[in-house]
């Protein structure tokens, strides 16, 4: 279980990003790390948690990488992965808002011949509903995906809770077909969730799981880049 001053910090912190991206009624600027972005209401920024930050640094790519972004939110991670060597890239957001953000985006920065942007829920239930097929294939797998258990009530909340966890498992399950011979997953985590929970369905779904990099937010909150195999 976690601790009373855990809990508190993480609820403190989950409010203040949820009410951070709310306060936007417009599309507005932002900077991350020297690239221009703007961001659409309700599309989440990555400038508020530290995690997103903190990923783009350890996203893993290698030239020439055919990458996926499930979770692209303003599509700032597949976008970061065409710039540090990938050949292609596909971002998907179940959010229209993010779809139309991350697409704007890639239009902008001159990347959309790199980068398809897909909009729908990529680990639908019901697999002909989906906009990633079973038979595409790729190198790298960049994840950001909701570090909350709990059931979201607003639209900017889909990018940090996850009811139950129920995408993360069809996430997991799903890139068994997803992954080329030898590919890999990174995924940012965060003690914001239940970090044993989400390592138990990757392990479940028999991924091989490896921590490459750590850091904190104040004394509380710690974050990890996971790389996974199978």
């Amino acid at each position: 279980m976690r601790s009373k001053a855990l809990e508190e910090q993480v609820n403190a912190f989950t409010e203040t990003v949820v009410r951070s991206i709310e306060q936007h009624t417009a599309p507005y600027q932002i900077n991350v790390n020297g690239v221009p972005f703007t961001l659409f209401p309700t599309v989440f920024n990555p400038n508020y948690p530290k995690a997103a930050l903190f990923f783009l640094d350890n996203l893993g790519v290698k030239k020439g990488d055919e990458v996926l972004d499930p979770f692209t939110g303003c599509g700032v991670d597949a976008i970061f992965a065409i710039k540090q060597g990938a050949r292609r890239a596909v971002a998907i957001d179940i959010n229209k808002m993010s779809y139309l953000c991350a697409q704007y985006n890639a239009i902008q920065l001159g990347l959309e011949n790199q980068i398809e942007v897909r909009h729908g829920d990529a680990f639908n239930k019901y697999i002909n509903k989906r906009p990633l097929g079973r038979e595409e294939k790729f190198d790298l797998v960049v994840a950001n995906p909701p570090f909350r258990q709990d059931c979201p009530d607003t639209q900017a909340e889909v990018a940090l809770k996850d009811y139950k966890y129920q995408t993360l498992a069809l996430f997991f399950q799903e890139m068994q077909y997803n992954l080329k011979p030898n590919g890999r997953i990174r995924m940012v985590f965060s003690n914001i969730g239940d970090v044993e929970a989400m390592e138990k369905i990757a392990k479940d779904n028999n991924f091989k799981q490896k921590i490459v990099a750590r850091d904190r937010i104040g004394p509380q909150i710690k974050m990890y880049v996971y790389e996974m195999t199978r």
